[in-house]
């Protein structure tokens, strides 16, 4: 195991990675069954090179690239089968998975700034149900209001975060 001052960080990161690594994998080898071995093999790349992971960049991109190699190299191995996607093709669904994460980090991005920019009790109630999952009815009775005006409440504010991460994601993204 490598020296990595946040492991705790890498592992938490290449976890919650595993169903989009999985799915990268899949789409490179074209649906093949075999895409959980190739999987393994990359989970097991990626903690041996988990020193040389930066925890200030995004894990995924830098994930999907291990794996792009661990699906040629089980490509190489299985030359002899007869649909086997090309290196330049796997290089270039790489490409684009990893344009999908880096697209992905900035909308997530500009939801939790947008999510900052509202009042407290609009927070809260977005928290209430969409981190914690409460009913919309308990959520009601908690406020004292009728369940529609809630639902109201929550479209409202569902719209107003919808627009805001619009404008962010359309501003030039900062160097």
């Amino acid at each position: 195991m490598p020296e990595n001052p946040d492991l705790p960080l890498f592992v938490e990161r290449l976890t919650g990675a595993q169903s989009a690594l999985y799915g990268c994998i899949r789409s490179l080898m074209a649906g093949s069954p075999e895409a959980a071995d190739v999987l393994q093999e990359a989970n097991r790349a990626l903690w041996q090179k988990a020193g040389e992971y930066d925890p200030s960049r995004p894990f995924l991109p830098w994930a999907y690239r291990v794996a792009q190699f661990q699906v040629l190299a089980h490509r190489k191995r299985q030359s002899r089968d007869r649909l086997v996607f090309d290196e330049e093709l796997i290089g270039q669904l790489t490409d684009d998975l990893i344009g999908q994460a880096a697209s992905g980090d900035r909308e997530l991005r500009a939801l939790a700034q947008c999510l900052e920019k509202l009042p407290g009790a609009q927070r809260e109630l977005i928290a209430a149900k969409y981190e914690r999952g409460e009913a919309l009815d308990v959520v009601a009775a908690r406020l004292e209001k009728p369940v529609n005006a809630v639902s109201a409440m929550l479209y409202r504010i569902r719209r107003a975060l919808a627009e805001c991460i619009e404008r962010a994601l359309s501003a030039p993204d900062p160097v």
